[in-house]
């Protein structure tokens, strides 16, 4: 004996509305994969990781990084880093830690996101971004750019899997 109700026991009204549910859920999940590229993150996050722009949302994160990080590339290539160049192997790697400590741990779930500290952390992470890359335009595949790049984007690398195995999206 099934104790699982009949379709004709459940209200028309009742399926649809849930047919309804179920297409708007497979609708914002497939929205969210197209926009994936731009915004990095499920449309459930848009509000607090993202910001519009139109009808579009792109990652704070990335908004806050490579515009400061591309403009300080380029100023540090013309000849005007943002600080002497004998601070740049501590600089470049310290600067870099608290965008790091930021996106790891809400990444691991030691603390929740929060826009204000995020967009600082990534603001410092992203004057050293620009210092390395700087290096990189006058030398290809400089030191100074790359290994920060491989150890400190291997980190959130590792952080982003951590969290995609251990939170289900919504």
């Amino acid at each position: 004996m099934s104790l699982r109700p009949h379709a004709a026991a459940v209200p028309a009204e009742d399926r649809f509305e849930a047919g309804v549910r179920r297409i708007r859920a497979r609708e914002l999940e497939a929205q969210g994969r197209r926009a994936l590229w731009r915004a990095h993150h499920w449309p459930a996050d848009y509000t607090t990781h993202c910001v519009r722009i139109g009808d579009r949302h792109w990652c704070r994160r990335c908004l806050a990084l490579y515009p400061l990080g591309f403009l300080v590339a380029a100023l540090s290539a013309a000849g005007l880093p943002p600080w002497p160049p004998s601070a740049d192997p501590a600089l470049i790697w310290l600067l870099c830690l608290p965008g790091t400590v930021a996106f790891v741990g809400e990444a691991v779930g030691a603390f929740a996101y929060r826009t204000r500290w995020q967009v600082g952390a990534t603001l410092l992470t992203a004057v050293a971004f620009g210092r390395g890359l700087g290096y990189e335009l006058d030398e290809r595949w400089s030191p100074e750019f790359w290994r920060p790049v491989a150890v400190f984007g291997g980190i959130w690398f590792l952080a982003s899997v951590f969290r995609v195995q251990t939170v289900r999206r919504t």
